[in-house]
């Protein structure tokens, strides 16, 4: 008598589960359905124009009676997938404003999706608790904006201390005067 209960239950599990994964008439059979790939992104065609993002950025921060000193790397990102960009400057200010370093000798062309990292050492307190950034770059007028931020590494006296800061694009075009060059050659 157990076993013919125990049959009739496997019997009922099985066309329970037989049922149940039976296709409905009105859906589609799965395997029957195209895979579309994902269309690339169209190359902006827009004018192309000067743009600049601003970097804050930290090289020591007040620990205790001391500083802490840290190393800070600027990260610039071409998020755009099918745009070459251009860098033209990118500076480093100190809290008050002065340039106190100039990066780039001539432009450099950042290519879909690249990236290009600057430095500034640990031991280089030249910029100061406030310091930033000006990366200036062309690029199409319909082009992804950059993705630029700092990344700033050091050791406190509580232990070691790693953060990072987002650049913004500004709206303004800079000055022939804060590029260092002639007016109408930037």
């Amino acid at each position: 008598m157990r076993c013919c209960k125990l049959t009739t239950v496997v019997l009922l599990v099985a066309s329970v589960l037989t049922v149940g994964c039976e296709q409905p008439a009105d859906q589609p059979d799965v395997q029957s359905v195209p895979v579309v790939e994902p269309q690339s992104e169209r190359a902006p065609e827009g004018d192309v124009r000067l743009r600049t993002s601003y970097v804050p950025a930290y090289s020591y921060l007040p620990d205790g009676d001391r500083r802490a000193m840290l190393s800070v790397l600027l990260s610039v990102r071409n998020v755009d997938s099918a745009a070459t960009v251009k860098l033209t400057h990118v500076d480093y200010f100190d809290t008050e404003g002065n340039r106190v370093r100039r990066y780039l000798t001539e432009s450099v062309d950042l290519g879909p999706l690249e990236t290009v990292e600057f430095t500034v050492e640990t031991e280089d307190e030249t910029g100061g608790s406030g310091a930033n950034f000006l990366v200036y770059w062309e690029g199409p007028s319909d082009a992804h904006p950059l993705l630029t931020e700092a990344v700033m590494v050091g050791h406190m006296i509580s232990g070691y201390v790693s953060f990072a800061s987002r650049g913004i694009e500004l709206d303004r075009r800079p000055s022939a005067e804060v590029l260092g060059v002639e007016a109408g050659s930037e």
